[in-house]
């Protein structure tokens, strides 16, 4: 049976794409400055050193030190509990699996592509569009329509909300981190498990693979992945006591998480050993996870309550419009077009696999929930199902097309301006923040220090990853010269640079001052 193909479908897919892009274009390859730019900055870390000396020399482990001697045991941003480091002092990150890192590296070396700003910005504009378009596949597959076949508008609008959200636009372009390619991973996953769940395939090799492989990587992206595996299996022992079928599934799922589970603590495990490994995660989900220790209950219930207002935030911000968009589908829905809100058991399917991963991370991270970033998880489910609801009332024909594509589009052009109003292009946020200001100052430090001094910064200036990223260097921050000439004596190294920072000098340090430290 030959499959056809619309043109059409195909040029309309990559036009409303490219137009997305478009939008983007003010606010790409700028100076890495706010809005979680910091993540992209640690990642650029990573592959920057990694390029420097290879990635194999460090087992492909995200190390956060750079080649330099005198860059060796200062712990920026990288170990909390300031055990992370081997033998040679070099730190490393480690809050997730390392694949993030190593996808984009090997896309790079690939290409042949130098590790920049510019460059992980495209990577990421391509995981968007895959994202996309297989959301566009999902509401097809939903809505029992064959994707390429003709133009299926639905599954156009699930393309469009999802491509033009505020939240989307940015921490799919802008911002990069394991936390945004995991993403990428969730969505075929879900997709490949409707296609299993939904033609029963459930001994079909190239079904069982993609899931496998799907889940592998994002287990070994970030925690999602655990959280999306769990309910799969869970689903799957549900149904398992009516339909043995489901124990293929079940035993795919149990081996693959053991598995990404036991590579990335092997992996980790060979910096400083598996108790050091440990700890750092500990100290990790104490941090990330929802209680506070040492605290009343009242203390507890208002943490909580602060959480739980940060995560909505953060829904509010990047989806505002959609929300709005969401609230009228339904109203339309149940008093114009007397419609129940019903789901299909297809329907059902796509709510579990799309949302219960989600709310379980929130439940047991609501402190990382808190990070507007992770807001992504929700817009695989916040489209499809307007998409859905678009559908209903179009085939209702509670209003005609015109009102209903006047309707898209405002909220699509509403999602725009919320996009530039959160993040403005030019050279300065509206909080009148200069977004040049830590690739200005590390430059300066990139330039003027020597490889074998080691750089102190002294002043009220935040050592962010951003200027860390752009110096090239670790970086020691002080109070005053006496500490900086302490941690020469406690290093057993002669040189030392000082650069002070004085607010009023703004996006330049006031004054260089070289010092040694004699035996």
């Amino acid at each position: 049976m030959k499959r056809t193909i619309s043109i059409p479908t195909i040029l309309l897919l990559i036009g409303i794409f490219l137009v997305s892009v478009l939008i983007r274009i003010p606010n790409l390859n700028r100076p890495l400055s706010k809005h979680h730019e910091f993540v992209s900055a640690v990642s650029l870390r990573v592959m920057s050193i990694w390029e420097k000396d290879g990635a194999w020399k460090y087992r492909f482990n995200p190390v956060m030190s750079y080649p330099n001697e005198a860059d060796k045991y200062i712990n920026n941003w990288a170990s909390t509990t300031g055990e992370m480091l081997d033998k040679e002092g070099n730190y490393y990150y480690v809050s997730h699996p390392p694949f993030a890192y190593i996808l984009p590296y090997a896309f790079f070396q690939l290409l042949h592509l130098k590790v920049n700003v510019l460059n992980l910005q495209i990577f990421h504009l391509l995981v968007n569009f895959i994202c996309a378009l297989f959301i566009y596949l999902i509401v097809c597959l939903l809505g029992e329509q064959k994707p390429f076949a003709r133009i299926y508008w639905s599954g156009i609008v699930g393309y469009l909300v999802y491509l033009f959200s505020a939240g989307v636009l940015w921490f799919q372009s802008n911002t990069y981190m394991s936390d945004m390619l995991v993403h990428l991973f969730f969505v075929l996953s879900v997709y490949t498990m409707l296609k299993l769940l939904m033609r029963k395939k459930f001994f079909s090799p190239k079904y069982l693979v993609l899931y496998a492989i799907f889940l592998f990587l994002m287990i070994y992206t970030s925690w999602l992945g655990l959280f999306f595996a769990f309910s799969v299996f869970l689903y799957s022992f549900i149904k398992l006591r009516k339909e043995k079928v489901f124990i293929p599934l079940n035993l795919i799922t149990l081996l693959v998480s053991v598995a990404a589970l036991a590579l990335f603590i092997y992996q980790y495990s060979l910096i400083a050993g598996f108790d050091v490994l440990k700890n750092q995660l500990l100290n990790r989900l104490g941090e990330r996870g929802s209680l506070s220790e040492n605290t009343s209950l009242l203390q507890q219930l208002k943490h909580l309550a602060y959480l739980i207002y940060l995560m909505l935030k953060g829904y509010i911000t990047s989806y505002f419009p959609l929300f709005l968009l969401l609230v009228g589908f339904v109203y339309l829905t149940i008093t114009r077009a007397k419609l129940r809100i019903v789901f299909t058991k297809n329907g059902y399917r796509f709510l579990w696999l799309s949302t219960l991963p989600v709310i379980l991370l929130h439940f047991f991270l609501l402190n990382y929930s808190g990070h507007d970033f992770v807001s992504l998880y929700g817009s695989l489910f916040l489209s499809v199902l307007i998409a859905i609801l678009y559908d209903k009332l179009k085939k209702a024909q509670t209003l005609s097309n015109y009102q209903l594509n006047g309707g898209i589009t405002a909220i699509v052009l509403l999602s725009i301006l919320s996009y530039f109003y959160i993040n403005k292009p030019g050279a300065y946020s509206f909080k009148n923040d200069y977004y040049a200001q830590s690739m200005d100052l590390g430059e300066q430090v990139k330039t003027e220090a020597k490889k074998d001094q080691v750089v102190f910064i002294l002043g009220k200036l935040s050592v962010d990853p951003q200027l860390i990223y752009y110096a090239e260097r670790n970086i020691v921050k002080i109070t005053n010269i006496e500490e900086a000439l302490d941690f020469l004596e406690q290093r057993k190294w002669k040189s030392g640079i000082v650069f002070h920072y004085d607010q009023a000098s703004a996006n330049s340090f006031a004054k260089i001052e070289n010092i040694t430290w004699n035996e």
